[in-house]
């Protein structure tokens, strides 16, 4: 099977149109068409079922899918190690994560890393944590590191381990420096939380609905980085990882409310990859340098967890 062949397929897959794929492929619809057709001869089964509101894959056709996207993913690293070894450039990481792992704990991560190799480049995508396992199923990126409640399919964990949410308010807050206190005390105050399609909020639904605690926060949001600023000025308090707020905590601009109750909204964290793919030495690399941080105690919990 020919790579522009392979790639040609993989087009309409992603658009369900032979001519939106050829749109976006800047050649002709009948060249795509004339390719698709010779793989379907070459495989003697159909890769695509057509339907009037466009093309569906087949069995056969996802099949394929997922060996071509490989295939196209290790060529392309193939040619951009060999054309790095006389180049500036050691490795380009393409990152999806979700975001509360955007505000802090990732760009530490890439900044460290860099501070020992400065030629490597990141590409850094802030996503959903369903889009985060579909980016890394797809080949959008190379890893994926996302807060899980079950076990993802289509994907290789490369690790994982649970994690605890802590609750976070102004420094000024009542609860701050009182000590443990009980989720009882805590829905007391105000509360401000992330939206319905993250995890902590579904965690949080679940915990509230077994203490039939009925809640009903000050703001909800898509933006984890505009909670915390509410909470900062101590609007509310919200919930959060250690690692998704370490710095902020360690510079004073927001503190830990210790809860009694230390399994509160506990979350699996997973570092992702694709299936059956060989990842660039450089990405391995990467990964193995977060999963150091992360296996130090100091720097998950809080020092008084």
């Amino acid at each position: 099977m020919q790579q522009s062949a392979l790639r040609y397929f993989l087009e309409v897959a992603r658009t369900g149109s032979v001519s939106a794929a050829a749109d976006r492929l800047h050649v002709a619809a009948s060249a795509v068409s004339r390719q698709i057709s010779k793989l379907e001869e070459e495989l003697g089964s159909p890769l695509f079922e057509r339907r009037s509101r466009g093309m569906t894959l087949t069995h056969a056709g996802r099949l394929l899918e997922s060996y071509a996207q490989r295939a196209t993913l290790e060529s392309d690293q193939i040619v951009s190690e060999i054309r790095e070894l006389n180049s500036a450039t050691r490795g380009h990481i393409r990152l999806g994560v979700t975001e509360g792992l955007a505000v802090s704990f990732i760009p530490e991560m890439i900044h460290a890393f860099r501070t020992e190799r400065p030629q490597v480049l990141f590409d850094l995508k802030v996503l959903a944590p369903g889009d985060v396992v579909r980016s890394v199923q797809d080949g959008e990126v190379d890893i994926g590191i996302s807060f899980s409640l079950s076990p993802d399919g289509g994907v290789k964990v490369q690790w994982q381990q649970p994690m605890l949410a802590y609750a976070i308010a102004s420094p000024d807050h009542p609860l701050v420096g009182r000590g443990p206190v009980s989720t009882t005390e805590l829905f007391e105050y105000p509360i401000a939380i992330l939206d319905d399609a993250t995890t902590i909020k579904k965690v949080l639904d679940i915990f509230c609905a077994t203490k039939g605690i009925t809640l009903a926060p000050v703001v909800s949001s898509t933006n984890i980085a505009s909670l915390l600023s509410f909470c900062r000025l101590g609007g509310a308090i919200t919930f959060s990882t250690y690692i998704s707020v370490r710095r902020a905590v360690r510079d004073g601009h927001i503190a830990i409310v210790p809860l009694k109750e230390t399994s509160f909204l506990k979350r699996n964290l997973q570092i992702q990859t694709m299936l059956g793919r060989t990842l660039p030495q450089s990405a391995q690399d990467f990964i193995a340098f977060v999963v150091s941080e992360l296996r130090r105690p100091e720097a998950i919990r809080p020092p008084l967890a």
